[in-house]
């Protein structure tokens, strides 16, 4: 089986000394299991390498051209842990259609307690199934669009779920304000003249202030588009009870994001 590797840098490909710092991109690579490597013919990709909480659109426009050129359907890329849930959600909704597993390490890999060996090692039999689809390889395998970005202690949630597939989707990026709720939020503080659109995140029981809804009647009498995103499936709450036409449901706020900065 012919396997791409593309290395986008990270706390996979970094080292430890004073700090953590880039070092090399695909070393993962030789601690893999060898029982899983054999019969594998590996080629190797680094459009660029950086850590990821310097990802951007200009870096995600240069992997997704990485991958529409390579000859290859079967392809494991090495990303930061950071924004992984946001290129994961954007490569699921571009590239359904391949075989892809997008994984990443908690601390450098010569770190005894690392996952980083073994979430490459499961990344590789995922892939060695053959099937189509975008997956993340963290502490487990996940649909790619369906995972929370890490919190504090470094897990990564499942949660929503798979939406309808674009037909020849496209990156094209937009301008998007997100809003994460919290007490005594101001909204007065959010400047909507330059947004093409605003995304606001619900609490975990999918409800929202009563300022939120304010907030989205304004954007939307200003022209602005406005949607409130819950991975629930619906909003039982009477304080969202008038704002069911403003609500995503069944998705997180990473791939909600993703989706409106694809066309089809």
């Amino acid at each position: 089986m012919k396997i791409l590797i593309i290395s986008t840098g990270g706390t996979i490909g970094s080292k430890k000394d004073d700090n953590i710092h880039l070092d090399a991109p695909f070393k993962v690579v030789h601690f893999a299991d060898e029982n899983l490597i054999k019969g594998v013919e590996f080629s190797f990709s680094c459009p660029y390498t950086i850590l990821s909480e310097n990802m951007d659109f200009s870096h995600l426009q240069s992997l997704v051209d990485e991958i529409k050129e390579s000859d290859s359907d079967n392809i494991i890329i090495l990303h930061g842990s950071d924004t992984l849930a946001f290129t994961s959600s954007f490569i699921a909704n571009l590239f359904w259609d391949k075989n892809i597993v997008l994984t990443a390490s908690d601390k450098p890999i010569e770190d005894n307690s690392a996952n980083g060996i073994s979430n490459f090692d499961e990344a590789l039999r995922h892939i060695k199934k053959g099937e189509k689809g975008v997956f993340v390889s963290y502490d487990g395998i996940f649909p790619a669009d369906t995972i929370t970005s890490a919190d504090g202690l470094d897990k990564f949630r499942q949660t929503g779920k798979a939406q309808p597939k674009y037909k020849n989707p496209c990156l094209a990026p937009k301008n998007i304000l997100v809003i994460k709720p919290y007490i005594n939020i101001d909204y007065n503080n959010y400047n909507i003249e330059s947004a093409d659109l605003v995304l606001h995140e619900m609490y975990h029981s999918a409800t929202v202030p009563e300022s939120a809804k304010a907030f989205a009647k304004k954007c939307r009498k200003s022209g602005v588009p406005f949607y409130f995103v819950t991975p629930k499936s619906s909003a039982d709450y009477e304080t969202s009870a008038d704002i069911s036409d403003m609500i995503i449901f069944n998705t997180t706020l990473e791939n909600a994001f993703a989706r409106f900065n694809i066309k089809a």
